[in-house]
């Protein structure tokens, strides 16, 4: 598969940046850096992703007014820049307008690269915006203050804050630059973790109360119901952190918090100590992510997915 450089792209293309479905820090983060840059070279460019909620508030400081609606796309496009997704299917309702480009480059951090006709994968790589800074660095292409907060969002969301086993000497070196760079830590960190609805303050106690821990899989499991956003007047878009106080007990290796949504079924979130790879145990389901991060959807009931996870979690001894 061809490699990427960015400069050498054709000036007359028309190119889409996208990413997976419900895009998180890393896959926000990259595509809105490479927005970025490929407006200040006057390329064509737009960036756009498909939502089933709302972009949540945590990421308010990105620039999100930048990310095109799905009626204001066109019908095709010359290149297609795919971030943190290795799989079309992951794209949602731009797949069908990602595989109808010309060129199909794909930027990510995750093994399962199942297309693309240009790629830049590094699964080494904590983040996706780890391998696009790289690419960055090497083509002298110059890092503002509004480009490095894009590319540390992802660096941050996808180690944990600099907790998941993924975080080495390189996280810290890039981190470092970034913040040089103009990157602003204290209002990344304080926006995505530091300030939640009180609304969904009230919701997490109800999230406590449930948890539950599997002894010998050493699993904690707690979840969501549609009914709990109208007790609590909030929204799913309100509710990512919850994923990392289920994490929280002391006696497990993995957490797991699903979300009922509107029409039953769920989504699941993985986390990992590390031991665990919560890839593999989301890709059974579909889904993806990294070792220690992951997720997935399922019309499966609550039952039937919490068997599925705990034989996962025990083929993997």
């Amino acid at each position: 598969m061809n490699k990427i450089k960015i400069l050498d792209l054709p000036k007359a293309s028309k190119i889409l940046i996208t990413g997976h479905v419900n895009p998180d820090g890393d896959a926000l983060g990259s595509g809105l850096a490479l927005k970025i840059v490929l407006d200040n070279l006057k390329y064509d460019s737009v960036i756009s992703y498909d939502f089933s909620n709302k972009i949540s508030p945590e990421f308010k400081y990105l620039p999100i007014d930048k990310i095109a609606k799905k009626e204001e796309l066109q019908d095709k496009y010359d290149i297609s820049f795919v971030f943190d997704c290795g799989d079309p299917k992951r794209l949602g309702t731009l797949s069908e307008l990602v595989i109808k480009s010309n060129s199909i480059y794909v930027i990510d951090h995750h093994l399962d690269l199942k297309f693309g006709t240009h790629a830049e994968v590094d699964p080494s790589a904590a983040s996706t915006t780890q391998v696009l800074f790289r690419m960055f660095r090497n083509e002298k292409i110059k890092v503002d203050s509004e480009i490095a907060n894009c590319l540390l969002t992802g660096l941050i969301t996808d180690t944990g804050r600099f907790q998941y086993s993924n975080t080495n000497e390189e996280v810290f070196e890039i981190a470092s630059e970034l913040v040089s760079l103009g990157a602003n830590l204290v209002e990344i960190t304080e926006s995505i973790y530091g300030s939640v609805p009180h609304n969904a303050l009230k919701l997490q106690a109800d999230i406590i109360k449930r948890i539950e821990i599997d002894e010998k899989n050493k699993l904690s499991y707690s979840y969501v119901l549609q009914d709990d956003y109208k007790k609590h007047n909030t929204s799913p878009e309100d509710t990512d952190f919850l994923i990392d106080t289920v994490r929280l007990p002391s006696e497990t290796n993995v957490a797991l918090l699903l979300k009922e949504q509107e029409d039953g079924s769920y989504k699941g979130s993985l986390r990992s100590r590390g031991k665990i790879d919560v890839q593999l145990v989301a890709s059974s389901f579909g889904g993806g992510g990294h070792k220690a991060a992951a997720g997935f959807s399922s019309n499966q009931n609550r039952v039937e997915i919490l068997d599925k996870i705990n034989h996962e979690i025990r083929s993997q001894g």
